[in-house]
């Protein structure tokens, strides 16, 4: 019973909150996916209805207007509490679950759900016992559409094309946000403000407890259209062995010049073994890259931030010293995690949800092993700058429709799914039924049986999920050490420029960046020399990177624009 487990948003990456780029489901799959819409799905909205994009950011008053109201709950008390925003955590079972919505929450509705999966597709409902329980619990019937998530912006572009084709329920992740989809939101999704602003979410209990920043995310043209999944308040690592470190006499690093050092003291090619893997998107957050940032009170892309050339630099001098594994430097990342859990590298980059399931792959053959995150430095040794990663990973949205009672029955069905760890409804959803998909484990903690990892994957908990805890109870030196390294970490984290506001770029500019993705790359690998990227900077400026700054900065809060 956990509630950590985070899907990987998309293949390589974790969240868009930090600088690496968008992989096999980006802007390039999903930049046309609402060009074919028909034509009225691009009318606007007057700001009365709900302030469009290009008017900026809602004002804080604006905001507060339309915010549900926040009322926390906690229904078993952390054995690590957070400190100041990060992960609490559970390292023991509550001696009794709670049950957290009085009732069936449905009224009988059947409602078709569209939900993307990176796993092999559960059974459909007449032979899934998880899907049977789930609905019978919840007075409703969710009909799971299930696409693959490797092609699911072009299942997206698709549905979206064709409005009466659009299912009642679709969960949209971050990353699959299609250009346009201001202007069409408000023509294919409900509008939800006025079911759940203010005091009307206290309706839905385990609603009001997701947090503020969340629901601010879900904010499109003024107005409250998304359901949330929230994120995690830092969301990358350096993972470093540490008990190949202990054995090789090596202490984890604490500045930019001792990471390279000790990956070149790993490597050991003789013994097949080498110091990382290709630590790219790591040392973007090392050397504080993010998409936009403030220099002097001017508005810069990461591309023109001596941060990135920095990064780059650094990168450059690790490929040339030898210590990144020769399959890495051949530009193989779909082995990373195997080579990082065989120990034929030491030091990783990945997202911290990679870390329980690489214990749970690799601790049943090898008890000392042992993956840790470095606390994160700055390049010379000081404090580090950590920007907050985004406040929610995935969306849901509910086709629009004129039937209240259908919307309040799925807003009722949401606040059952989005009941808290502790809850007889949060295990549930999360393991279905003892004794038919999950047993317990040696700590007590519910295990999928066969049946269950069949059945049993994310596709309610895709709609909407509560805050995020970390109750990993059959790991628990793991939850004490992600508890207190993101502790550690928090204090160092700031808001990014246009944090949780919902921006998007025209799409003239969706692959302005990729030329800075394949120069990078070279360079690093020594194939082009750095003093490329003056004029590639020059290109992107003069190719419309000057116009996509002009359009960003109206979005600029006045703190932002004094920074």
């Amino acid at each position: 019973m956990e509630q950590h487990t985070r899907p990987a948003p998309a293949p390589d990456r974790e969240h868009r909150g930090g600088p690496a780029r968008r992989s096999l489901l980006g802007t390039a799959v999903a930049g046309a996916a609402l060009a074919a819409l028909p034509g009225g799905l691009a009318a606007c909205t007057s700001r009365e209805a709900g302030a469009q994009q290009d008017d900026g950011p809602l004002t804080e008053a604006e905001f507060a207007a339309i915010m549900p109201t926040h009322q926390p709950l906690t229904l078993a008390e952390p054995d690590i509490p957070g400190v100041d925003g990060s992960t609490p955590g559970y390292t023991t079972l509550p001696a009794a679950l709670v049950k957290a919505v009085d009732g069936v929450p449905g009224k009988g509705g059947t409602y078709t759900v569209m939900s993307p999966a990176w796993w092999t597709t559960p059974p459909g409902a007449e032979d899934n016992a998880y899907f049977q329980a789930v609905n019978e619990a919840l007075g409703a019937t969710l009909d799971f559409q299930i696409a693959d998530g490797n092609t699911y912006a072009d299942k997206l572009q698709a549905v979206l094309a064709s409005p009466k084709d659009v299912p009642d329920w679709v969960v949209i992740p971050t990353w699959n946000i299609p250009p346009r989809f201001q202007q069409g939101v408000s023509a294919l999704f409900t509008d939800l403000t006025d079911f759940i602003a203010g005091d009307e979410v206290l309706k839905y209990p385990n609603l009001a407890n997701l947090p503020t920043d969340a629901w601010k995310y879900c904010t499109f043209n003024g107005r409250i259209y998304g359901l949330p999944y929230p994120g995690e308040l830092i969301g990358n690592a350096l993972f470093y062995r540490r008990d190949i470190f202990g054995q090789l006499g090596l202490a984890a690093p604490t500045s930019a010049d001792e990471l390279l050092q000790v990956a070149k003291d790993a490597t050991d090619p003789a013994a097949r073994r080498w110091g990382c893997e290709d630590i790219w998107d790591g040392a973007q957050l090392l050397f504080g890259c993010t998409d936009w940032m403030m220099q002097d009170g001017n508005l810069i892309s990461r591309f023109e931030s001596p941060r990135y050339r920095e990064a780059i630099e650094f990168m450059r001098e690790l490929f040339a010293s030898g210590a990144v594994h020769p399959d890495a430097v051949a530009g193989n990342t779909q082995q990373a995690k195997d080579r990082f859990e065989a120990g034929q590298t030491v030091i990783s980059a990945d997202g911290l949800g990679g870390w329980h399931e690489a214990l749970t792959r690799v601790l049943p053959s090898n008890p000392s092993f042992d993956q840790q995150p470095m606390d994160w430095f700055a390049p010379d040794g000081g404090a580090p700058t950590l920007y907050k990663g985004a406040p929610v990973n995935i969306f849901s949205f509910l086709k629009k429709t004129d039937d209240a009672a259908a919307v309040e029955e799925m807003l009722a069905i949401a606040n059952y799914i989005a009941s808290p760890f502790g809850s007889e409804e949060f295990q549930l959803v999360n393991y279905g039924v003892e004794g038919v998909t999950f047993e317990r484990d040696a700590a007590g903690a519910p295990a999928l049986n066969e049946r269950g990892s069949t059945e049993v994957t994310s596709t309610y908990g895709f709609l909407v999920s509560p805050p995020i805890v970390n109750a990993k109870v059959q790991f628990p030196q793991y939850v004490r050490d992600f508890c207190d390294w993101m502790a550690r970490q928090a204090p160092h984290v700031v808001e990014p420029v246009f944090y949780g506001q919902q921006i998007q770029d025209p799409s003239q500019f969706s692959s302005l960046g990729k030329p800075f993705d394949d120069l990078a790359k070279d360079i690093i690998r020594g194939r082009s020399d750095v003093s490329e990227l003056d004029a590639a900077v020059k290109n992107w400026r003069s190719s419309g990177g000057d116009e996509l700054r002009a359009y960003r900065e109206k979005f600029l809060t006045g703190d932002e624009a004094a920074s």
